[in-house]
């Protein structure tokens, strides 16, 4: 393997690895999606939006190396994600009022959700304590940063289009029904 391993290059390869694992997340929702027939409530769409919007940050600093702007992009998808995820939680919090969907692991997905988020934050915020990724490159990278970063990019552009087509496609173009009892 030719190439440099130094701070920035590992980084960029854990970013890389960072965005899999958030679009696996996403991969995940429409698996019970589709195979469970569950369909996506408004809510859980937004939540989608906002695991893609972090990924896609991961990816940003995968592809052309760390920087604080990309962090801030992943970031703002994280509170994003945060903020509809507490919603939705707080819609099923009180004694009486259901859940939707059934849970994974004694969990609902969009309490997942708000835990993958704000494990992100954090993971994020320990990362960017490592100053020396943001140094200029010291020398190409090892082939597999670039294989990663692309691969991420590729799952990344799929899954936001996917996202974007069956949303519009369970919306019919319109608002979002609150109570969805069909998938696609």
């Amino acid at each position: 393997m030719t190439g440099t391993w130094d701070t920035r290059t590992v980084v960029r390869l854990l970013n890389g690895l960072g965005a899999l694992v958030v679009f696996s997340v996403v991969f995940g929702a429409y698996g019970i999606q589709f195979i469970f027939l569950e369909p996506p409530c408004p809510l859980c769409l937004l939540i989608r939006i906002g695991m893609i919007a972090t990924g896609l940050g991961l990816v940003l600093n995968a592809m052309y190396g760390p920087k604080p702007i990309h962090y801030g992009f992943a970031l703002l998808g994280c509170i994003f994600g945060v903020i509809v995820s507490l919603r939705n939680i707080a819609l099923h919090i009180v004694p009486g009022t259901g859940s939707y969907g059934d849970a994974v692991f004694g969990f609902h997905l969009y309490t997942w959700a708000f835990l993958v988020f704000m494990a992100m934050i954090i993971v994020i915020a320990v990362v960017m304590f490592f100053q020396r990724q943001f140094d200029p490159p010291s020398g190409p990278s090892p082939k597999i940063v670039t294989v990663v970063a692309t691969i991420a990019l590729i799952v990344g552009i799929v899954l936001s289009a996917a996202n974007a087509f069956t949303t519009a496609v369970e919306c019919e173009l319109g608002p979002c029904p609150d109570n969805p009892t069909r998938v696609l």
